[in-house]
């Protein structure tokens, strides 16, 4: 079934119903990551770059939801008004901007977290490369449908057309797939080798610490308590690439089982998974961000780790052992991202 075929055979009725769950919870989404911006505003957390690479996840997810929530424009829409087909285009054409603008920021997400969590390689200095990278290459790609004259009705929403004069059009499935969908199973396929890798440096380190450990008490030194912190702070932001992969699973099987079936019947169940996962993005994006602020924050008004807790950071491959020593877990002057790599270029070993 292709989303052109959805456009001829279901009922005006069938595509609002579709048009809602697609933009009832991208409206949502924007309340959820208006809440979460202004948390990190009012906290003044935009100062830690450890944070920044979050807000800039609930912003892509912010930019994307308004367009979603802008679908509901869409509603009985007529293609004989151009005005319709006017916002049509320019909505079809944000639809593939936004999605792929915070496709750009999750990968880059995971590659920081990649490079720092397996090599210990801080590339703060690489901010730049990411914003503008994720703003500017989905800004070339999603021009090129103007140019082909691929933006138009397809299926409930506005999109890259699939179909031309009730025939399924190759150019268009080939659109959809090298504009979004296509970077979308290499990124997803990308990020999911490197958490996985992640995950398995850190419990080798682990088990490599846990087995290295002698008799006597080490001290903590400040190279180590100092990655220990960073990399507590840093493993949150996992969250972000799992839980969008996950709900990009939909809209991903949608778009896969419209190009490869031929059936004129469109499957309702796949179109309204996908309507409802793309929505929801914005919500699952901040309220990931909230919920870290708050364990954050809270750990920063008297909580100390116990040494049981020092003992799961064992997982970071940085141990620190010391007699009866305590460690505050709070935010400190300047993000522990920030100046990690020159503390432990400076750090003296201890005898």
């Amino acid at each position: 079934m292709m989303e052109g075929h959805f456009e001829d055979t279901a009922s005006q009725g069938q595509k609002n119903g579709a048009l809602l769950l697609y933009g009832c919870p991208g409206a949502f989404s924007v309340l959820c990551c208006m809440f979460a911006i202004s948390m990190v505003i009012i906290l003044k957390l935009y100062k830690y770059f450890i944070y920044r690479l979050a807000m800039y996840q609930v912003l892509a997810s912010l930019f994307q939801s308004l367009i979603y929530a802008s679908t509901l424009m869409l509603l009985n829409y007529n293609s004989t008004q151009l005005y319709c087909r006017v916002i049509c285009q320019v909505t079809a054409f944000f639809l593939v901007y936004a999605p792929f603008i915070k496709l750009m920021f999750t990968c880059w997400l995971t590659f920081h977290l990649f490079c720092y969590v397996v090599f210990l390689k801080n590339l703060k200095r690489l901010e730049w490369l990411y914003i503008s990278s994720s703003l500017l290459i989905p800004l070339f790609l999603a021009s090129v449908p103007f140019i082909t004259k691929s933006y138009g009705m397809s299926g409930a929403w506005c999109y890259i057309r699939s179909w031309n004069n009730d025939s399924d059009s190759k150019e268009g499935i080939a659109e959809q797939f090298s504009f979004y969908y296509g970077p979308a199973i290499l990124f997803l396929i990308l990020s999911v080798i490197a958490i996985v890798i992640m995950i398995a440096v850190m419990v080798y380190r682990a088990h490599k610490s846990v087995h290295s450990r002698s008799g006597e008490n080490q001290p903590l030194t400040s190279d180590r308590n100092q990655k220990v912190k960073v990399i507590k702070q840093l493993l949150p932001l996992l969250a972000y690439p799992i839980i969008y992969f996950m709900l990009l699973i939909f809209p991903l099987t949608n778009r896969i089982y419209m190009a490869a079936s031929g059936s004129k019947d469109s499957n309702v169940i796949l179109l309204r998974a996908h309507a409802v996962s793309g929505g929801l993005m914005g919500t699952f994006a901040a309220l990931v961000l909230v919920i870290h602020i708050c364990v954050m924050k809270s750990t920063k008004f008297g909580k100390r780790i116990s040494s049981e807790e020092d003992h799961l950071s064992t997982f970071t491959g940085v141990t620190p052992y010391t007699s009866g020593a305590v460690t505050k877990f709070s935010l400190p002057n300047e993000s522990d991202v920030d100046i990690a790599k020159s503390t432990t270029k400076n750090a003296k070993p201890c005898n």
